[in-house]
């Protein structure tokens, strides 16, 4: 069977973006559709008053995998600026902990005891994730001798059967460092208290390889992949909704959307998981199994500048557990932990001289199946995290000139029920992410942040790639 010659690429999130750009990297004819009127997916932006945010994620660790993506298309890449302190950290006690990429800077902030941890913890989320990621990042979905290998070689030493907080407890995590590395496992949708000892992996990302800032935003980011790509050729088509994909002989005939019928070799879905079941006429299994995380956003364009913060700030509540406690019942917690980026820090530009831009997420429920509108919280709910900072010393309610609230819906019209990351990875089984294929139709390949290898800026970039990589290896036929 001939080699493929065009790819459709079914949504313009980082994955589909990725995709594509390799595909035409390689020389296929690629078009891309998307349904929003930008590509970008959840990384999104609004505007209003001189103020400007970034929508969906906010955190950049990896930057080379974007960097080398530019420099094979002999393009200049984005410039990223590494961030210190990596983060804030507020506690309710008034502690203020600065944590930077250099152990020595911050374990200095820590009692003797507070730092041994810290030290073995980090050097453990190393090994963990030294061990992992050649066969669960940057390899293709591990199937059984994948698998085995990493078994023999490091699987025991991810600890399994054993939980994230159990794990933490046996390296001396007690206090304030028992919050601060439970966190890690909710970049990846886990509830951190039923999270496997092997997501501690993730800690090592942002405090041993760092955090960055891409000058101009994440948004800027996505421009600059979207120029690339229609330098290279791409056909992007925007405000297309994709309405059902045609099967015929066991492999995708047509995608029909609002603007017509497109077809080709390829087909690359940039989409949910289950979305693309659906769209096939199948159902998921992902469908019968427990979401991850969703988030709650609330952006608030502020007069005035704010004392005390960084670009990058949590905000913990007395009971962090409790947080989860109310997630596990579909309920919006009452105290959550507070997630607050200022971008207007790093780059000037992002609101009006002497005025900030505060990106302030909590963690969410999924909405249940067929959610009624206005589920899971809105304006009512932006007013009580607004209490919510007061009561932490952060009244800003006076000071506020621009207010934009999404919600769990909001996110929904990117990922099933709102559940950024899939199925919650709440066993070891549960963390790997679904196939890149699916049987019996071999010219599709999947390429989002709820298949392999998972979500979250970087990893939506590798699954791009490795998508490219499946059809230009001839796993993905005509």
């Amino acid at each position: 069977m001939s080699a493929p010659k065009t790819a459709l690429v079914l949504g313009g999130g980082f994955a589909g973006l990725s995709a594509a750009l390799h595909l035409a990297l390689a020389g296929l004819e690629v078009t891309l559709v998307e349904r929003e009127p930008e590509v970008g997916g959840k990384a999104g932006e609004f505007a209003a008053g001189g103020f400007r945010f970034d929508l969906g994620p906010s955190v950049w660790t990896l930057p080379e995998i974007v960097t080398e993506l530019f420099a094979r298309a002999g393009e200049t890449p984005p410039v990223f600026w590494p961030l210190s302190p990596l983060c804030r950290y507020l506690y309710p006690s008034g502690r203020v902990w600065d944590v930077f990429k250099d152990a020595e800077a911050t374990t200095a902030q820590l009692t003797p005891h507070e730092a041994r941890a810290y030290r073995r913890l980090v050097r453990e989320a190393r090994a963990l994730y030294e061990a992992a990621a050649p066969t669960f990042l940057f390899g293709h979905a591990p199937g059984p001798r994948e698998l085995l290998r990493y078994a023999l070689g490091g699987g025991l030493r991810a600890h399994p059967g054993k939980r994230l907080p159990a794990l933490l407890r046996q390296f001396g995590a007690t206090g304030d460092l028992e919050p601060f590395f439970l966190r890690f496992a909710t970049y990846f949708g886990a509830d951190p208290t039923r999270a496997p000892a092997v997501l501690h992996n993730i800690a090592w990302v942002e405090l041993g390889l760092g955090v960055f800032y891409p000058v101009g935003g994440i948004k800027g980011v996505v421009r600059r992949l979207a120029a690339l790509a229609e330098k290279l050729g791409v056909a992007l088509h925007t405000g297309v909704h994709v309405e059902r994909l045609e099967v015929q002989s066991g492999r995708v005939a047509a995608a029909h959307t609002s603007a017509g019928v497109f077809a080709a070799d390829v087909v690359v879905s940039g989409l949910d998981l289950i979305r693309t079941h659906r769209l096939l006429g199948r159902r998921s299994r992902a469908e019968r199994r427990e979401p991850s995380l969703s988030g709650f956003v609330l952006l608030l364009g502020l007069e005035g500048k704010t004392p005390g913060l960084a670009h990058h700030n949590i905000l913990f509540p007395h009971d962090y557990r409790a947080e989860f406690r109310a997630i596990a019942r579909g309920a919006l917690p009452a105290d959550p932990t507070l997630y607050v980026s200022i971008s207007s820090k790093s780059e000037v530009g992002d609101a009006p001289p002497g005025c900030e831009n505060w990106f302030v997420l909590v963690n969410a429920p999924a909405l249940p199946e067929a959610a009624p509108a206005g589920a899971h919280g809105g304006e009512g709910y932006a007013e009580h995290l607004l209490g919510v900072l007061a009561r932490r010393g952060l009244d800003v309610r006076e000071r506020v000139r621009v207010r934009r609230v999404l919600p769990p819906a909001y996110l929904a019209r990117f990922a099933h029920r709102g559940a950024i990351y899939g199925a919650a990875p709440h066993s070891l089984a549960a963390t790997l992410r679904p196939k890149q294929t699916l049987r019996g139709v071999r010219n599709l390949v999947l390429a989002n942040g709820t298949v392999h290898p998972g979500g979250g800026i970087p990893l939506a970039l590798l699954s791009g790639r490795h998508a490219a990589a499946l059809v230009l290896a001839g796993r993905v036929r005509r």
